[in-house]
């Protein structure tokens, strides 16, 4: 009802200088008639606008102020848990400048057991690693040996073939094979 008074308050001034102009014998100046109906549609448009938007507008700006009221109130939760927080940490950092020397010295003699622990796994290490190369050297000598054996057996029966095909003669070869024959046919009986 308010903005319905303030709207024909804001309205009057034009209404009044239009007739002024129909008054002062301007028959053709502000039409007199065509500014009412426009005043009339003007003021049943805002008046509707404000009668179907009133409660949207009110649910709205309840609901804004509502989610201001949450937000500050987050804020202040959030404010408040940061300066526990802050605290907190001052407290812990005191308490480990108190104790800084404490912590270096057991740092220190963490250390030394860290030491003397990573020397003797070293140690292990290295004879395990030696134990390790000392089979590999066995094993690379056995097999040597294995090829040498071959080699020598290689050779040997090469010496043997060309010392057979150098001092056997032909009638040689033909006892022989007549030999090889006959002891076949006995095999066959």
């Amino acid at each position: 009802m308010r903005s319905l008074i303030l709207i024909g308050t804001l309205m009057l001034p034009i209404l009044v200088m239009a007739n002024e102009g129909g008054a002062s014998g301007h028959a053709e100046g502000i039409p007199l008639k065509l500014i009412g109906y426009q005043t009339v549609n003007v003021v049943i448009m805002f008046a509707g606008l404000i009668y179907f938007l009133k409660d949207g507008l009110k649910k709205y700006f309840i609901d804004k102020r509502a989610s201001f009221l949450l937000a500050a109130e987050k804020s202040e939760a959030a404010r408040r848990e940061a300066e526990q927080e802050h605290l907190q940490i001052q407290v812990k950092l005191s308490k480990l400048e108190s104790t800084a020397d404490e912590s270096v010295a057991r740092a220190k003699a963490e250390a030394a057991d860290l030491r003397k622990q990573m020397l003797v796994e070293a140690e292990a290490i290295s004879k395990r690693i030696k134990i390790e190369a000392d089979l590999a050297a066995k094993m690379e000598i056995q097999r040597a040996k294995i090829t040498l054996r071959k080699e020598l057996v290689q050779e040997a029966i090469g010496a043997a073939r060309t010392q057979l095909d150098t001092k056997v003669t032909a009638e040689d070869h033909q006892r022989l094979q007549s030999n090889f024959i006959n002891n076949i046919q006995a095999v066959q009986r």
